[in-house]
């Protein structure tokens, strides 16, 4: 089961991964933070981006974004239904967007960012009512949190922010995670790129070695020639430029022949044969492998959930 944590400040020896500081650099760049900006003013959501890590519970997405009850509840202690909600919410998002109803009877949706096939991160949206609340919806919300352990005193604070709480029809909702799930797909290409181009300034012998593999991206590329180009032994190129991009040189140039072909299919006409062999791949089977393990499905799926993200759906 996976829990989430926001993202915090890493540093390059941290012990943190080359997957987990691509993603931060992505969390902290002016991309994301200016859609982020958009996304609220043109839905009246705050979205945050939480990281996905092994463990059973974690912290709801950051207090900043909540609605005003869930802050009060977190100031009263918190409680068990809500964390165990979020939990729900994040595992079940692992397959997929998905979008729920917590046990106070608001909404809020999950929609996970990928590498290749499993969630780094989850865009986090929501927390608000499909109809305005009243002080009755409040008697069940009220029954669970004095069994979670919520103090009397703080029952009538609650009870006046729960009322008060925010209302998004549910077409404008659905419109609004539509939006979440055409950003994820673009967040996953960001998140690519950037663990493509690392996250220093190359060394001249790392430098030109990315060089050479771009310009004979089509062709057979040996780790001879690549170390032979750059003037090192092959096993201190393999040593140097594991520590530089975090990947093998194998790694790197299905990645980089991985993401060249997304661009390619993007083309409706663009046959997947053809662009397997236009990226450097020697048979169609092997391009599939490399393209499900490091998009998490297939080209032809890809293609299509593309293509079904770019187009708006009438109602």
């Amino acid at each position: 089961m996976n829990h989430l944590t926001m993202i915090r400040p890493m540093h390059a020896h941290d012990g943190q991964t080359a997957e987990d500081r691509a993603l931060q650099k992505l969390i902290d760049s002016p991309f994301f933070r200016s859609w982020k900006k958009a996304f609220a003013l043109a839905t009246g959501l705050e979205v945050e981006c939480v990281k996905a890590t092994d463990g059973t519970s974690g912290p709801h997405a950051d207090p900043r974004s909540a609605n005003p009850f869930c802050r009060a509840l977190r100031k009263a202690g918190g409680c068990q239904g809500c964390s165990q909600s979020f939990r729900f919410l994040t595992r079940d998002a692992d397959a997929g967007p998905l979008a729920t109803t917590c046990f106070t009877g608001m909404r809020e949706a999950a929609i996970p960012v990928r590498i290749g096939d499993h969630p780094v991160a989850y865009l986090i949206a929501g927390q608000v009512f499909d109809q305005t609340p009243d002080p009755a919806d409040f008697i069940p919300v009220e029954a669970r949190l004095r069994a979670d352990g919520v103090s009397e005193a703080e029952i009538p604070w609650l009870r006046e922010t729960f009322v008060r709480g925010p209302v998004l029809e549910p077409a404008r909702f659905q419109a609004a995670t539509t939006l979440l799930v055409v950003f994820s797909l673009q967040l996953t290409q960001e998140l690519d790129r950037l663990m493509m181009v690392g996250e220093n300034v190359d060394s001249p012998t790392i430098a030109r070695a990315k060089q050479y593999l771009n310009a004979h991206l089509e062709e057979r590329i040996s780790l001879d020639e690549v170390s032979s180009h750059v003037g090192v032994s092959p096993f201190y190129f393999c040593k140097i430029f594991k520590q530089a991009t975090g990947m093998t040189l194998t790694e790197f140039i299905n990645r980089r022949r991985v993401e060249r072909a997304k661009r390619k299919l993007l083309n409706p006409h663009a046959r997947v044969t053809e662009v397997a062999f236009d990226v450097g791949y020697q048979s169609l089977s092997q391009f599939n492998r490399s393209f499900l393990r490091y998009v998490g499905e297939s080209p032809t799926r890809y293609r299509e959930q593309s293509h079904t993200a770019a187009i708006p759906q009438a109602a």
